[in-house]
């Protein structure tokens, strides 16, 4: 696994995936639901994960919704489809109508999900104890459906409401294992195939970033604000006479752009097993981070400033590598630049660390919330 990883509590696991999947319940001080769970790699994580959600929720029992079905029967039941009726000529045939029914019913999609994302983990490398926890899960849902193709859930088809609308976490959760987790496509038929362990983690680092920043900002600062804070596409400032060629230059597309007027801050967030290189240039023995981190940062902030002057108007555009840490290596990093009157810096965010309360937190706090809320004032002194 991922040595980084290995090093992060589940508690903090937790945190992270209710961040990047937008929990609007996140428990900060129920340590009883955490005990002294195992791991040996993300399958593990998302197990223990798993396992803790649908638990709690279980308490309430299986979630019911009324699923619509369409067949053909002797008799007639909900509504009669006429035109189908006709079309398939089943009534002359088989004395039968085809008729639109619903039914209250466990079987229905949110279930399935949830069914098919415990059985794919159920097939990965996870440790017995987690298993055992699964196939508990697993027995619950007995009489649910396995969906066959996860390629073919449509997942815009789920309709979240106050009644469901708790299962938003679980089903963003088993969207991620999914989708992100599964490669897909195996000589024309489904394989739940597991990729490289090394590449969930960006993706997973950068959500939490950015709805925690989101969250902070509107909720736990004692000061609201509001800031725009998203993912951003950042076009190339391509020559209008090179326009037709511009289909061939790779995208630019931001983890988290924070902007108040014309002050933007652009944050890469990274997940590696190592902040830093051995090497440096022409294998010198010059520790460095990234260099391509750099180049990749630089190209957005010029561009993006670039975007904004091109409409007579002054910008301030600055950048920010941030690093997952676990506390053996860098675990305080900072760096600061100023590259043709653009300022860039590297940072890290301790996951050894307890999580801490937002909403109680102080800057100063060696806890993940407090390292977030001394990011937040940082930015929020920058574009002010």
């Amino acid at each position: 696994m991922n040595d980084r990883f290995n090093e992060i509590k589940v508690r903090n696991f937790y945190y992270l995936l209710a961040y990047a999947f937008d929990d609007e319940k996140i428990h900060f001080e129920d340590n009883e639901m955490f005990g002294f769970e195992k791991m040996n790699n993300i399958y593990d994580l998302f197990s223990i994960v798993l396992y803790i959600r649908l638990k709690e929720l279980l308490q309430e029992g299986t979630y019911n919704e009324y699923v619509e079905y369409s067949e053909d029967l002797p008799y007639i039941k909900g509504r009669i489809d006429i035109l189908n009726t006709i079309q398939t000529n089943v009534l002359k045939i088989k004395n039968r109508v085809i008729c639109n029914y619903e039914e209250y019913s466990q079987n229905n999609l949110i279930n399935k999900i949830i069914k098919t994302t415990i059985q794919f983990l159920l097939n990965c490398n996870i440790m017995n104890d987690n298993r055992i926890k699964l196939r508990k899960l697993y027995h619950v849902y007995e009489n649910i459906e396995i969906m066959n193709d996860p390629n073919k859930i449509i997942w815009e088809d789920i309709k979240f409401n106050n009644l469901n609308r708790k299962y938003k976490v679980i089903i963003n959760m088993c969207k991620y294992i999914l989708n992100d987790l599964i490669i897909k496509k195996k000589d024309e038929s489904e394989s739940f195939s597991k990729i490289d362990d090394n590449q969930p983690y960006h993706t997973l680092f950068e959500k939490f970033i950015r709805n925690y920043l989101k969250k902070y900002f509107l909720e736990y600062r004692e000061q609201p604000i509001q800031l725009d804070i998203k993912s951003e596409l950042i076009k190339w400032d391509v020559d209008e006479k090179n326009k037709i060629n511009e289909k061939y230059i790779p995208t630019m597309h931001t983890d988290i752009t924070i902007s108040k007027n014309n002050k933007v801050k652009i944050i890469d967030a990274k997940f590696y097993s190592h902040i830093l290189n051995n090497k440096g240039f022409n294998g010198s023995d010059t520790v460095s981070t990234n260099r391509d981190n750099w180049y990749q940062l630089f190209s957005y902030i010029m561009n993006k400033k670039w975007e904004i002057e091109k409409k007579g108007e002054n910008a301030k555009v600055c950048g920010m590598l941030l690093y997952a840490s676990t506390g053996k290596e860098f675990n305080n990093l900072q760096v600061k630049v100023s590259i043709h009157d653009n300022e860039m810096e590297v940072k890290t965010i301790d996951f050894s660390q307890e999580f801490g309360n937002p909403e109680i937190a102080k800057e100063g706090e060696q806890t993940i919330a407090g390292q977030m809320k001394m990011l937040a004032e940082q930015i929020y002194t920058e574009l002010k």
